[in-house]
């Protein structure tokens, strides 16, 4: 497997991935970059070496880790860190593993670590949605998501010739395509046809622009370059009636046009037809040819469900805002495509909502008055943060963003307890997640509150849930347990159900925030020299100010 192969730059598994989708999410920055590989790919395209004939498919990923059994600071090692031991052949792509529920999957179960080390590898499958429920034809991501560690030998599937070799600093990152000549129809083996193989998001590739390659070379390392949140490879197979590639079933006018941000038109389906037009399910094809003689990684093939094309649904009346979170849109005469912000958490068991005391605090913010900003102008951006507070520059920064207000005298308050529409409505600012409206099924949220629309829109969003009694109760106080496990869903970080030791003498390894509290302490949101944190103690704005800067800003 050659694992000798060094990685040039380690980098930390669990710590990027918050610090990524904040860099996608945060900055409302659009690509524009002339990509040189591809120049070389238009002209070289049609005089492209022969490659050796057909002879059979294999795994772009060999190994992956046996994520059952990994302990919490495995989870964080490279490909290279990795004990053998810990190592399993990559598991069979079956479609219908990967839309068994999470929750009903048992911890120790022989059977249940198969299906849920199947649905933590490809997390993401082909034609799917990012809503975890592991469905193909549910979305239009036009590729595989194989989750593995930084560093882990990608290969190629099959006999071909390299036509792209790309490093991006946004979009697909460091990624690889593969032209394939005369390669067998995946519904008619009888019938040829050229197809072209992708592997994005790749730390490293070994190899350039007109090299022949057979199957099974090594070609890169994967990574997580580009717009990626976690190490992953995405995994990608095209034919000729794809106009680019890796090719992408919408452009950032097509989504705005339809009021949908990039993972609402991903979660909608937009695009869908196009995208079954133009790709191949990559592991339906891979599992069809899997070569038993020559290649050594051999998995039983499993019937892989044939797309069918379902109608794109449009979400309630939604606002038409250019969100961040569509940043890799590439808008150009040649209708470039959207490249994806991956997004590859692992299953997260879902817990009760913790109840706290109702916590009686003001719930309008009204901007600073012109008046105000002026006299504080040049000195303070608060009229009750002076420099020296703890809290100075995390509200400077979050105010430069327009993320938080003051009130009308030009305070801010920052001992006041947050609600949870409060928190909610920060978090949602903080991602630059588009705000959309629509009918709540909670009864203690009218129809005219300030709040209604970031409740309805995290509530839509999966982010934020209600209580058995049908309330939301909007102006509680919110605390720790509850405040963390809002802002890791709304980020889709992917958290580690299992907490080996209790992150804080008053946060049980059992509970069912403990993983969250645990993941705030290793990115250092919590102090990690606390002895307690209180989870079950309100939030104040000040604290709130902080976890925000500090996850925002930990890169810098």
């Amino acid at each position: 497997m050659n694992k000798n192969i060094k990685v040039q730059k380690r980098r930390d598994f669990n710590t990027r991935t918050a610090v990524l989708v904040l860099a996608t999410l945060v900055t409302a920055s659009v690509m524009a970059f002339t990509d040189v590989n591809s120049l070389l790919y238009q002209t070289n395209i049609l005089s492209l070496p022969e490659h050796a004939p057909f002879d059979g498919t294999t795994y772009p990923i060999k190994k992956v880790p046996n994520y059952s059994k990994l302990t919490t600071e495995e989870r964080t090692f490279t490909f290279n860190q990795l004990p053998d031991s810990k190592l399993i052949d990559i598991p069979a792509y079956d479609p219908q593993q990967l839309k068994v529920p999470s929750d009903t999957l048992k911890w120790n179960n022989p059977v249940d670590d198969v299906v849920r080390n199947a649905k933590i590898t490809y997390s993401t499958p082909y034609m799917g949605d990012y809503k975890l429920d592991g469905l193909e034809n549910a979305g239009s991501h036009l590729a595989v998501d194989i989750k593995v560690p930084e560093g882990t030998p990608v290969y190629a599937m099959a006999n071909g010739v390299v036509s792209k070799s790309s490093n991006q600093s946004d979009g697909f990152g460091v990624h690889v395509v593969l032209k394939h000549n005369n390669f067998p129809d995946l519904d008619n083996p009888s019938k040829k046809e050229v197809l072209y193989s992708s592997y994005s998001h790749m730390s490293q590739s070994l190899v350039s622009v007109g090299d022949v390659v057979t199957k099974g070379q090594q070609i890169g390392l994967s990574g997580h370059t580009g717009t990626a949140t976690t190490p992953h490879l995405h995994f990608q197979l095209d034919n000729e009636k794809a106009t680019y590639h890796p090719f992408w079933p919408f452009t950032w006018q097509e989504a705005s046009a339809a009021g949908l941000d990039f993972f609402s038109a991903v979660n909608a389906g937009l695009g869908q037809e196009l995208a079954l037009q133009t790709t191949v399910n990559p592991l339906a094809y891979v599992q069809k040819f899997l070569d038993a003689k020559a290649d050594k990684t051999v998995v039983k093939e499993t019937p892989v469900e044939q797309p069918v094309v379902a109608p794109v649904v449009v979400p309630e009346t939604p606002a038409p805002v250019k969100s961040a979170d569509a940043s890799s849109y590439v808008a150009s005469s040649e209708e470039q495509p959207v490249v994806a912000p991956e997004v590859t958490p692992e299953p997260v068991v879902e817990a009760p909502v913790v109840e706290t005391p109702v916590v009686e605090a003001p719930v309008v913010e009204t901007p600073v008055t012109e008046k105000q900003k002026e006299v504080i102008s040049g000195k303070l951006f608060f009229t009750d943060i002076e420099n020296d507070n703890k809290y100075f520059e995390a509200t400077k920064y979050l105010s430069e963003k327009d993320i938080i207000k003051g009130y009308e005298d030009g305070t801010f308050r920052a001992d006041q307890l947050v609600t949870r529409a409060e928190a909610l409505k920060f978090i949602l600012l903080s991602i630059h997640a588009s705000i959309s409206h629509g009918e709540l099924p909670f009864k203690d949220v009218s129809r005219s509150s300030w709040y209604t629309n970031y409740i309805y829109t995290g509530y839509k969003k999966n982010i934020v849930e209600g209580n058995p009694d049908g309330t939301f109760r909007p102006n509680n106080g919110v605390n720790k347990a509850e405040f963390f496990k809002i802002l890791f869903n709304g980020l889709s970080v992917d958290i580690d159900p299992v907490v080996a030791g209790a992150p804080y003498s008053d946060v049980s390894e059992s509970a069912w925030y403990a993983p969250y509290i645990s993941y705030a302490k290793e990115l250092k949101i919590l102090d990690p020299t606390l002895k307690n944190i209180k989870p079950s103690k309100g939030m104040t704005r000040g604290e709130v100010a902080d976890a925000m800067y500090r996850m925002m800003t930990m890169n810098k």
